[in-house]
């Protein structure tokens, strides 16, 4: 799978029509009421992302996404929870997760917290929808905590013209430490036991090993060579 920063103008808008299509069919089936501009300030100056079933795969065939960007960059959608404590540049608002293919949002949320850690920050915040539907436990896994009583949600309304109620939650400290933890090893292989990340070499010409890695070899097979089988023959 490829987890994929968007940039272009073209990325945003299959974005912005996948967005919108898992809302109106998949879960709470919700959408932005005509005069809300939230969302659509949200697509345009935060830092997207899409999760690719196949490297390299057209933007056409995006799977789940989600949006993230920090507080000095844009203001925190809600004052709750109150993050105050912390430089605007280090925290970070999540939002407008979507999927369109079983499994696949459950593989992003993990996979943010890998984005969180490469961003450097230092505590998330999130608004899960609490009513009709409380979603607020797929969050508590990852670290979130409740912060405060739901408040109505005035950017989206469910598609009967119903009201939608959010829940503040942050994620700080240890939390969001192991769930940085775990988006590293989903997504480059890393763990206590395995420091490794896979990446394409960007400059392809061919490789020449080290004169040290040369020299190395030589010794190990000048070495071999000498070496028996226990028995005083050669081995």
């Amino acid at each position: 799978m490829e987890l994929r920063q968007l940039t272009t103008e073209h990325e945003r808008r299959i974005f912005a029509k996948c967005l919108e299509e898992a809302r109106a069919t998949r879960g709470n089936r919700f959408r932005e009421p005509p005069h809300s501009r939230l969302g659509s300030a949200h697509l345009a100056f935060g830092t997207l992302y899409a999760l690719f079933e196949n490297e390299g795969e057209p933007a056409e065939r995006m799977m789940s996404g989600f949006r993230v960007h920090d507080l000095a960059a844009l203001p925190q959608s809600f004052p709750k929870p109150d993050v105050s404590h912390i430089p605007p540049r280090f925290v970070l608002e999540w939002g407008e997760l979507w999927s369109l293919s079983r499994g696949a949002g459950r593989i992003a949320r993990v996979a943010v917290g890998a984005v969180v850690g490469l961003r450097q920050a230092r505590a998330v915040v999130i608004y899960a929808i609490a009513k009709p539907i409380d979603i607020t436990k797929d969050y508590e896994p990852l670290g979130f905590v409740k912060v405060g009583r739901p408040v109505l949600w005035p950017y989206a309304e469910t598609v009967e013209k119903g009201e939608i109620w959010v829940q503040g939650m942050v994620n700080e400290g240890e939390g969001l430490g192991q769930w940085v933890r775990s988006g590293y090893e989903m997504l480059f292989g890393a763990s206590e036991r395995r420091c490794t990340v896979r990446f394409e070499n960007p400059f392809p010409q061919r490789l020449q090993p080290s004169p040290a890695v040369l020299r190395a070899e030589g010794d190990i097979s000048m070495g071999g060579a000498g070496m028996s089988n226990g028995h005083g023959a050669p081995a």
